[in-house]
């Protein structure tokens, strides 16, 4: 499908919203709406952190040794957490200390309106209950979030959080991040020789395409950039794993989806600089340490 396809076979809902998360001069507009995240299939699983963190952590342990995340009485940091907080809700009833995050589009008005308690976290929690067991009710649940949770409505590497932290998680945030440096600087600031990451970055064009690679590779990396707005930064694989050793933070970046296939003509400029492998990764995952 291509993207002009795909955008004819959304509702216009679909539409709107699609275009205002990628298009410059709509991307700081008008927050979500309780309305747009509970008709969204993403936003509206709760459950769908957890299936992630299972999903990921069991592609991870095929690379190396790991011990499945805990965060009874830990500190946790996600990048990005999203209008709907994130993992915040997971951990904090997984016994998380606390939870922080930076998210540019929180609005705290969201987590407390009637319909999202009781269509987005009362459904939330029972399906953590159901993985996890009945550590708390649901009122106990609602007022740990209050209590245990802080989001900054900012980008990351501006974000007042400081000193180490236990565990810093992303989903798909890695790669809309501009300048790269500054938030891996921001990682580096907060890492102690304890503190336990996973990210996963997705290299794709974020479209359903047939190709997740359909678009970005017919130019050099700044004409598409320049193009797109700063969507998406276009960094590969290795760039990622190279910041991450340049500030001494011990990443294992491990493939989890490689897609056969460049979606077009491949431009010079890439072919210079990468391999297949780099190219053609479209999800990886950024861990360590492994306990």
């Amino acid at each position: 499908m291509s993207r002009f396809s795909y955008l004819l076979s959304l509702t216009p809902l679909e539409t709107w919203r699609l275009l205002r998360r990628r298009l410059p001069v709509l991307r700081n507009g008008l927050a979500w709406t309780a309305g747009e995240l509970l008709s969204s299939g993403k936003h509206s699983r709760g459950i769908r952190f957890a299936e992630l963190l299972l999903r990921q952590e069991a592609v991870v342990r095929r690379h190396m040794p790991w011990v499945p995340l805990d965060y009874e009485g830990k500190r946790v940091v996600e990048i990005g957490c999203g209008p709907l907080a994130g993992f915040g809700p997971l951990v904090i009833f997984c016994g998380a200390k606390s939870f922080e995050s930076a998210e540019p589009e929180w609005d705290p008005a969201l987590l407390s309106s009637p319909v999202v308690i009781d269509r987005y976290l009362r459904v939330f929690h029972a399906d953590l209950v159901s993985l996890y067991g009945p550590r708390m009710d649901f009122e106990a649940f609602r007022a740990a979030l209050h209590e245990r949770m802080e989001i900054h409505r900012t980008g990351f590497e501006r974000a007042p959080i400081t000193g180490t932290v236990d565990i810093v998680l992303s989903q798909s945030c890695l790669e809309h991040v501009f300048p790269f440096e500054e938030t891996v600087d921001k990682l580096a600031a907060i890492q102690g020789p304890k503190t336990r990451f996973l990210h996963l970055v997705d290299f794709g064009n974020h479209y359903p395409t047939v190709s997740p690679f359909e678009g970005l590779y017919g130019q050099p990396r700044s004409e598409y950039i320049a193009r797109r707005g700063k969507a998406i930064n276009l960094l590969r694989a290795p760039d990622v794993a190279k910041f991450f050793a340049d500030r001494g933070i011990r990443a294992r970046v491990i493939p989890s989806r490689v897609v056969a296939g460049d979606g077009g003509k491949i431009h010079p400029w890439w072919r210079e600089r990468y391999d297949d492998s780099a190219l053609f990764t479209q999800l990886a995952l950024v861990a360590g340490p492994a306990e």
